[in-house]
Order: C-alpha cells, then sequence, then structure tokens
C-alpha cells in the first residue's frame, strides 16, 4: 500500500493523507509506504504512525541560497522517522541532480527517483530519469530503489533493467479497465 501525502506548498496539489492512511492502516496488515510531498516533512511525521516507510524529498533539506545540503534536519527527519518504527526513504525529484544523494545512501533504506514532477497523476514518464536509476544503483545503492511517475506495462521493464526493485504504479492500474490485470502485466515484467 502507497499513499501520496501532498501540502499544496511543495507541490500545487493537497491531499487529505492523514484521513487516507487512518482509513487504510486498520484494512491490512501489510507493509505501508508513506510519501512526504510536502515542505516541513518533520512536523507531518506524527501523523503517519504506523507506517512501514516514510520517504521524503531531498530537495526540503536543499538550502536555496548555499546549494548544500541541510544535514541536521535529515538527521532530525531520519531520526524521528526510525523512532517511530518506520524504514527512512529519501525521494529525488527529476531536475534535481542525484549527487545530492552521494552522502546519504548509507543513512537510508529507501530512494525513490521521481519520474515525473510530482503532485500531478496521468504524466508521462520522462525518460531522462532513467540515468538516475541507473546512477543511485552505481553509486553503490543496495537497499529499495523505488520508482514513481508514469509506469505502464510497456516502460515497467526498463524501469527495472535500470536497477528498480519498488514500482509505483497509479493511473495505469486504475485507469485500466481490469485493475487487476494491469497489475499482474505490470508485476510480469
Amino acid at each position: 500500500r502507497y499513499i501520496d501525502v501532498m501540502d499544496g506548498l511543495f507541490v500545487p496539489n493537497r491531499t487529505n493523507g492523514i484521513k487516507m492512511f487512518k482509513d487504510n492502516i486498520r484494512l491490512e496488515n501489510k507493509p505501508f509506504d508513506v510519501h512526504l510531498m510536502v515542505e516541513d516533512p518533520l512536523r507531518e511525521l506524527s501523523n503517519y504512525i504506523g507506517a512501514s516507510i516514510i520517504t521524503f524529498h531531498i530537495e526540503t533539506l536543499i538550502n536555496s541560497k548555499t546549494m548544500q545540503l541541510d544535514m541536521d534536519q535529515f538527521y532530525d527527519i531520519s531520526r524521528e522517522i526510525k523512532r517511530m518504527g518506520a524504514k527512512v526513504g529519501i525521494a529525488i525529484k527529476p531536475n534535481t541532480t542525484v549527487s545530492f544523494l552521494r552522502n546519504l545512501l548509507n543513512k537510508v533504506d529507501l530512494v525513490l527517483v521521481m519520474t515525473v514532477e510530482p503532485g500531478f497523476g496521468g504524466q508521462k514518464l520522462i525518460e531522462s530519469t532513467l540515468n538516475k536509476i541507473e546512477k543511485v544503483r552505481e553509486m553503490g545503492f543496495e537497499g529499495m530503489l523505488e520508482v514513481d511517475g508514469g509506469i505502464t506495462p510497456e516502460n515497467a521493464l526498463s524501469v527495472i533493467q535500470k536497477g528498480a526493485n519498488v514500482i509505483v504504479a497509479g493511473t495505469s492500474l486504475f485507469g485500466a479497465d481490469d485493475v487487476y490485470d494491469a497489475a499482474w502485466t505490470i508485476k510480469q515484467k
């Protein structure tokens, strides 16, 4: 299970992530992956106790003046996620360079490569982002490498071949005539 949380600030859209999380956390005893597309991840964390993985965006850590990562902020957020019993994930948008990940890869359990601009469903996968998946693996990351955005039965195999081992597919599943058939097709890749 996967949920996107949007605050209307980090991305233009907004979701009622807390309600969706609370409505779904009780349904099954399966991993729950929460993707925070929010300006202040630390402030939002306590709403997602019970999540298995909590992913926040690296862009929230980048000082716009110095273009340096705020490592104190990273440690504060990741310490709180671990205290909650969840795994730590870091997400990167299509136009952010993967070099920002270099000092974080050995400190996170999951890297989420966004293959579309976050905040809007139904976008087409940006082909140039596939190189980011490869680069993350070349940088030595051996953990969960998740890809989200524009995943379809037609491109799922190339995403996996680049190094992804977790795929998020929204529109291609929920827009299909048969959700289960679409999911099965992607899973066979």
